[in-house]
C-alpha cells in the first residue's frame, strides 16, 4: 500500500481547483467560439476544431501521464501541469492565427493530460474514510460546476471585455485559475506507486494523432457545400483523407496494444481491461454523456449569439435554469442512487431515469426551435430544467457505478479509460452535432437547423439508455 510523503502541510483544495478548471476550459471556449470565428475570420469547421482540438490530446494523455505521476510524484506533474496550463492559456488568449491557436489548444489538453489524473490518484494516497469519501464527492461537483460555470462566467467576461478581445480575456481567466492552483500546489502532500506501472509513448502518441484526425475530418464535413456537394470536390477529398488516415492510425493503435500484450508490457490500451464487459460499458457511457454536452453547448453558443444577436452575457445567462438544474441534480443524484437499491443497481435506474428526463427535455426544445413559438429563451428555461437535470443525474452516479460493476483489480485502469473516453466524447460530440448543425443550416434557418440537430441528439440519449440498462448485469454489490 503507498504511502504519502511527510514533511509537507496536506491540503487538497487546489485537486479541486484542477477538478473545475478542466470543465471550465471546454466550456469556456464553446461560449467564446462565435467571437473566436469573428476575431479570426475563421470557418465553422476551424471554429469547431479550436474547440475540440484541446479534448484530443487530453484524452490521448490521461493514462500515460496518470503512470508517470505515480513514478515521479504527484504534486510534483501536479505542479508542472498546472504551470503549463497558465502557460498555454496565455498563448490561446495572444493567438494571432487559428493555426497557432490549434496548436496552443492541443498544448493545453497536454497541460489537463498532465494535471488531471493527479486529482483522483492523490485524494485516494492521501485521505482515508469519510474524508475520502467526502473529497469524492466534492470532486463529481466541481467537474460538474465547471461545465455549466465555464458558460456563465466565460460569457460574463467576453462581454465585459468587448467584442474584440472578449474571447482572448476569457481565456486568460482559465490561466488565472491555473495559477492559483499552482501557488496552493506547494502544501499538497507528495504520493507515489509503490508499483507503477509502465509507459507507453507510443501509444498515446498515436491516440492524439487518431483523434486529432478523426476530429479534424468530422469538422472539415461542414465545409462541404450541401447544395452542390461535387462542386468543388476539394472539401471531400480532404474529408476522405482525414477520416482515412484517423481509421489508419486506430488500425496501427490497435495492434501496437495487441504487440505489448504478447510481450508482456503495460499498453496505454489495455486490452486483458477492455474484455471486461463492464468497462466498455462505462466508456460508452462516458462518451455519450460527454458528447450530448460538448455538442449542445457549443450548439448554443452559436444559435443564441450568431441566431439570436445575444451578447456572450446574455447567452451565458440564459443557461442559468439548465446550470441550477444541473447542479441540484448531481448533489441529489448519491442519495437516489442508495434509495433505489445501491451503488450498481440504484445507479443503473438513475441513468435510465437521467436518460428519460433529458430525452423529453431535448423533445420539447426541439419542438419550440422548431415551431418557432415564442419568446424562445422563456421556453428554453422551462425545458433547460429538464436537459440539466438529466445531465446531472447522468455524470453523478456513471463513475461509481461503472467501478462497482467491474472487478477490484481492474478499478484503477478503470477510471483512467473513463475519463479518457469522457474528454474523447466532448471532442466528438463538437465536432458531430456541430457539423449537423452547420450543414443543416445551408439548407434552412438557423432556429429550424437547431432543432433538427436537437431532436438528433435524442438518438445518442436513447444509446446512452441502451448501455445504461446493461451496467452490472451480475451485480457485486
Amino acid at each position: 500500500m503507498e504511502q504519502p510523503q511527510e514533511g509537507a502541510r496536506s491540503t487538497v483544495w487546489p485537486l479541486y481547483v484542477v477538478t473545475f478548471l478542466a470543465t471550465y476550459t471546454i466550456a469556456v471556449a464553446a461560449i467564446s467560439a462565435p467571437g473566436i470565428q469573428n476575431g479570426l475570420q475563421i470557418s465553422d469547421s476551424g471554429t469547431s476544431l479550436v474547440v475540440g482540438a484541446y479534448s484530443a490530446t487530453f484524452a490521448a494523455g490521461l493514462i500515460f501521464f496518470g503512470r508517470l505521476g505515480d513514478r515521479w510524484g504527484r504534486r510534483h506533474m501536479f505542479r508542472i501541469g498546472t504551470l503549463t496550463w497558465a502557460l498555454t492559456a496565455t498563448l490561446t488568449a495572444v493567438a494571432p492565427t487559428v493555426e497557432f491557436l490549434v496548436v496552443a489548444r492541443l498544448l493545453q489538453g497536454c497541460a489537463a493530460a498532465i494535471t488531471t489524473p493527479q486529482v483522483l490518484a492523490s485524494i485516494q494516497a492521501i485521505l482515508t474514510g469519510r474524508a475520502r469519501l467526502r473529497a469524492v464527492g466534492f470532486y463529481s461537483m466541481f467537474a460538474g460546476s465547471g461545465t455549466v460555470a465555464g458558460q456563465v462566467i466565460g460569457g460574463g467576461v467576453n462581454s465585459a471585455f468587448g467584442e474584440t478581445i472578449g474571447w482572448r480575456a476569457a481565456f486568460g481567466s482559465v490561466g488565472l485559475l491555473a495559477v492559483i492552483a499552482w501557488l496552493g500546489a506547494r502544501h499538497l502532500t507528495e504520493t507515489r506507486s509503490p508499483k507503477p506501472l509502465g509507459l507507453d509513448a507510443r501509444g498515446s502518441a498515436l491516440v492524439a494523432v487518431a483523434l486529432l484526425l478523426l476530429i479534424a475530418g468530422l469538422t472539415s464535413v461542414s465545409s462541404i457545400e450541401l447544395a452542390a456537394p461535387l462542386s468543388p470536390p476539394g472539401p471531400l477529398v480532404w474529408t476522405a483523407v482525414l477520416l482515412g488516415a484517423s481509421a489508419a492510425g486506430f488500425g496501427l493503435l490497435a495492434l501496437h496494444a495487441r504487440s505489448r500484450e504478447r510481450s508482456g508490457r503495460a499498453s496505454i490500451l489495455p486490452l486483458e481491461i477492455l474484455r471486461e464487459p463492464a468497462v466498455r460499458t462505462g466508456m460508452a457511457l462516458a462518451c455519450l454523456l460527454f458528447m450530448m454536452i460538448g455538442g449542445f453547448a457549443y450548439n448554443y453558443a452559436i444559435l443564441s449569439q450568431q441566431g439570436f444577436g445575444l451578447s456572450p452575457w446574455q447567452s451565458g445567462a440564459a443557461t442559468a435554469m439548465l446550470a441550477v438544474a444541473f447542479v441540484i441534480a448531481s448533489a441529489l443524484a448519491p442519495r437516489i442512487v442508495v434509495r433505489w437499491g445501491g451503488t450498481v443497481t440504484g445507479g443503473r435506474r438513475t441513468l435510465l431515469m437521467a436518460s428519460v428526463v433529458q430525452g423529453v427535455g431535448l423533445v420539447g426544445l426541439g419542438a419550440v426551435a422548431l415551431t418557432g413559438v415564442e419568446p424562445f429563451f422563456a421556453w428554453y428555461q422551462l425545458v433547460g430544467v429538464l436537459i440539466g437535470g438529466g445531465q446531472g443525474l447522468m455524470m453523478g452516479p456513471l463513475v461509481s457505478v461503472v467501478m462497482a460493476a467491474v472487478p477490484d483489480e481492474a478499478a484503477g485502469l478503470t477510471g483512467g479509460l473513463v475519463a479518457t473516453a469522457q474528454q474523447t466524447g466532448i471532442g466528438l460530440g463538437i465536432a458531430v452535432l456541430s457539423t449537423i448543425f452547420a450543414g443543416l443550416t445551408q439548407l434552412m434557418p438557423m432556429t429550424t437547423a437547431y432543432g433538427w440537430t436537437t431532436l438528433a441528439t435524442v438518438l445518442l440519449t436513447a444509446a446512452f439508455a441502451l448501455f445504461a440498462a446493461r451496467v452490472g448485469a451480475t451485480p457485486r454489490e
